[in-house]
């Protein structure tokens, strides 16, 4: 019912994901928007949002959406509110979360005195893919541990940065609201006041 007449093609799709046709201000605030509309508390919209945003840091694309509905379940955060929040985790970004995981995942084993490899100078989908069917001990389980820590240092400040959000976003519409009730009552009232003074 709600789908498109005329069906992307898979480039017109990616492309659309990279760089949206409305303009990144506009997505903002149709993603504002469609928060808002999520009937649930500020706290568990941006518990859920959270949750999207920190697991994007897990080098393991495909299983974003799910672990941070998952995590939204337990703690009672919003699931719709989750799947949003991993937008956070998209082509412009996953270079640098991916990096940061890297690194303090090689951080943290070297300090342990556990075996890393470096990271190829090149790295494609197909090296991942390899890393994690051949040999994910010495370099994608590292990566991973660092990603799942970033995520868990990074939760508390994505949490304030969405509640601060969902909140202005509600403040915002609700004193649209009061604007257009008074507006809508001057309308009814003026007529009347109109023909008090003709009489």
């Amino acid at each position: 019912m709600f789908g498109r007449r005329n069906k992307r093609r898979t480039i017109q799709n990616i492309r659309e994901f990279l760089w949206p046709t409305m303009g990144w201000q506009r997505t903002f605030r149709y993603v504002q928007h469609r928060l808002v509309r999520i009937k649930d508390t500020t706290g568990s919209i941006a518990r859920g949002m959270a949750f999207g945003a920190a697991v994007s840091f897990a080098p393991v694309p495909g299983t974003h959406i799910a672990s941070a509905a998952f995590l939204s379940w337990i703690t009672r955060g919003n699931i719709l509110a989750s799947v949003i929040g991993t937008l956070v985790g998209n082509p412009w970004t996953f270079p640098f979360m991916w990096w940061g995981a890297y690194k303090l995942g090689d951080f943290v084993f070297f300090a342990l005195g556990l075996p890393v490899r470096e990271m190829p100078a090149e790295f494609t989908w197909n090296n991942l893919v390899h890393e994690i069917t051949n040999d994910p001990l010495e370099l994608f389980v590292p990566w991973v541990c660092g990603g799942f820590i970033l995520g868990a240092l990074s939760w508390p400040l994505f949490y304030i940065i969405f509640y601060r959000i969902v909140r202005q976003a509600r403040l915002r519409q609700t004193q649209w609201r009061v604007h257009r009730l008074h507006k809508e009552g001057r309308k009814l009232t003026e007529p009347q006041k109109k023909h008090g003074k003709h009489k």
